[in-house]
């Protein structure tokens, strides 16, 4: 898949983008100076700080599933980490190559930056608040903060499994007994949209949502009371669920006069849209996969959007001269057009150890040591904020000894690796 900008014999650019992108910055990239501003944190092309922003390393593709999950292996790789929690909240709906929170979750030791299919990851450092791409990147997607060791991990959603019928969901840190709610939008065979909400109980970390069974899921929302665990685009396993595939919504825009959506192509046949003229389709796929493509009109009024195949198109912006067209949930009328279930890929390979003599390298030593020396002092200062909370009587006895031990335990590791 491109990571910059693709072309293609037929006159089709590509290139690939993030499911939202800011007014301005979408003017400037591709034209599409009519979509509306992303929900997102601000991103920054040249961000002002502080501290220098740190640039992200790459780490490996993503494993298809929940956000939490899709870069995990990234921090589970760090020598620093044995345990991994993702904090919250999850950052969606991103762009750019630079990200800036407005505020870093507490406890947070390393973030993942998901950009195309792929995934990096940077420590968090005190005082930096932007974290970067390398150049030639593609955007961001989405960014997920982790806390290594931590002494109180958050519920989290590790993985889901979406039929017809059902969602399944497997759960992390989460009680059983505990009410889960999921908000689901749905397509039915005219391409009619509806949204209905759902509950289920966790039990052996597994809650599994009923669904109507003759509607086709397009993107579900999981809630635990006000938290957002997750907020896919999904597809049936056994799409399609109506007796025929879904049509896509009718288009409220006079210019497009009818749409086919395929695992291959999305076909756009228009009205009074001179030949030659050029459309921007945005196309999200499962997987917060985003690619913008510019499509000439051919002289049958007729723009063909060529697709990957084996991604599953779920959500469609079409913009002409600023207006947009069309914006809505779609599904291929063969999908699915993944494997079913995706092969995850594997996670990223530690670096092999030199076998040559018992020589030490002197720079990952040093950065080694400079990773233990974050962690201790991140778990002091942890210490510290809770003793004088114990003191006001905001913590109990028990919660000040689960900072204190935790702090004692880095300081230890640190200071013996300092004397190695």
């Amino acid at each position: 898949m491109a990571s910059d900008e693709d072309h293609d014999p037929s006159g089709v650019e590509r290139r690939t983008y993030l499911r939202g992108i800011t007014a301005a910055g979408a003017a400037s990239a591709v034209g599409l100076g009519g979509l509306s501003a992303v929900s997102g944190s601000t991103q920054q092309e040249a961000p002002q700080q502080n501290q220098p922003p740190i640039t992200a390393e790459f780490c490996g593709t993503f494993v298809p599933g929940p956000q939490v999950r899709q870069c995990i292996a990234c921090v589970e790789a760090q020598e620093d980490c044995d345990e991994v929690s993702p904090l919250f909240p999850l950052f969606t709906d991103l762009t750019g190559q630079c990200f800036t929170p407005d505020e870093i979750p507490e406890g947070a030791d390393y973030v993942t930056l998901k950009a195309g299919q792929f995934c990096y990851v940077a420590p968090v450092e005190e005082g930096v608040t932007t974290f970067c791409l390398p150049p030639g990147s593609p955007d961001i997607s989405n960014a997920t903060f982790y806390e290594c060791d931590s002494d109180d991990p958050q519920p989290a959603l590790m993985d889901f499994k979406v039929t017809c019928d059902e969602i399944t969901v497997t759960t992390m840190n989460i009680d059983d007994g505990t009410e889960l709610t999921a908000e689901v939008t749905f397509l039915d065979a005219d391409g009619e949209e509806s949204t209905q909400t759902f509950t289920a109980t966790v039990q052996n970390n597994t809650a599994t949502f009923t669904l109507p069974g003759d509607l086709n899921p397009t993107r579900f929302i999981l809630t635990l009371n006000d938290l957002v665990l997750d907020d896919q685009h999904v597809v049936a396993q056994d799409a399609p669920c109506t007796p025929e595939p879904p049509d896509p919504p009718e288009p409220e825009d006079p210019r497009i006069e009818a749409l086919e959506v395929t695992c291959d192509a999305i076909t756009i046949t228009t009205t009074d849209i001179p030949v030659g003229e050029t459309i921007f389709a945005q196309v999200t796929f499962v997987g917060d996969i985003v690619e913008t493509y510019n499509v000439p009109v051919g002289a049958d009024g007729v723009a063909v959007v060529p697709l990957p195949g084996d991604l599953d198109p779920s959500f469609l912006q079409i913009v002409y001269d600023g207006d947009i067209l069309f914006n809505a949930n779609v599904q291929a009328i063969d999908a699915p057009c993944a494997e079913v279930p995706p092969e995850p890929p594997k996670p990223p390979k530690p670096p092999k150890k030199k076998k040559k003599g018992k020589k030490k390298d002197k720079k990952k030593d040093k950065e080694k040591l400079e990773r233990k020396k974050r962690a201790y002092e991140k778990k002091k200062r942890e210490c510290e904020k809770t003793k004088k909370k114990h003191e006001k009587g905001r913590v109990d006895e028990k919660k000040l000894e689960q900072k204190r031990d935790a702090y004692e335990k880095k300081k230890r590791e640190y200071e013996k690796l300092k004397c190695e």
